[in-house]
């Protein structure tokens, strides 16, 4: 029955630490998203200002796109000074951009990363949620593996119990028998103790 027990104990111990494993490695590898945080927001920024520099690719693409330039939809000047001076406000209006670009993905770059990583953090909530449920569960399950290695052997024992009735019956019939027929020992028919009593 003990050895029982003692093993119930031991699978349990072995399932608590399987689990235990698996809510750490979750923990670590959710403690790990904040390493390098910096150097994360700024690939973050990178791609952000890349998204919102790129170029349209024809004019009824342009039409309505906040980081059009002027110079993509406006037809083509024929005189030189025009040309000219539609090229060098479509230069500063690129440069405008891009510079603007880059400052709104800079400033979105903390959000969009740190919201990244709190959608991840709350999944990983939610696995160590159920790894946690699952633990409850294996110790709502020993309680039961106990209860039937207490009763292990139990049907040996029954066993063994039905057995010394049997042999209590037989014993005292015998004697029952014997008393009748005058064949008990003296001391046990009433006589003396070896001349003691």
């Amino acid at each position: 029955m003990q050895k029982a027990r003692d093993g119930a104990l031991s699978v349990e111990r072995l399932r608590k630490q399987k689990l235990q494993r698996e809510a750490d490695a979750v923990n670590a590898k959710s403690r790990d998203r904040y390493v390098d945080f910096e150097d994360q927001q700024g690939e973050t920024s990178s791609k952000l200002t890349d998204y919102f520099t790129q170029a349209p690719q024809s004019a009824d693409e342009a039409v309505g796109e906040a980081n059009a330039t002027a110079g993509s939809v406006m037809p083509s000047a024929t005189n030189d000074i025009v040309q000219k001076e539609i090229e060098k406000q479509s230069g500063l209006a690129d440069a405008f951009t891009s510079q603007q670009a880059g400052a709104r993905g800079r400033l979105r770059s903390f959000g969009d990363l740190l919201g990244g990583i709190s959608r991840d953090q709350a999944r990983d909530a939610g696995k160590i949620g159920q790894i946690g449920g699952f633990q409850q569960g294996s110790a709502n399950v020993l309680a039961h593996e106990l209860e039937s290695a207490g009763q292990a052997g139990s049907g040996a024992q029954f066993f063994g119990d039905v057995l010394g009735g049997l042999g209590s019956i037989a014993t005292t019939g015998g004697i029952t028998a014997r008393s009748k027929a005058g064949t008990l020992p003296g001391w046990l028919n009433g006589g003396k103790l070896g001349g003691l009593v």
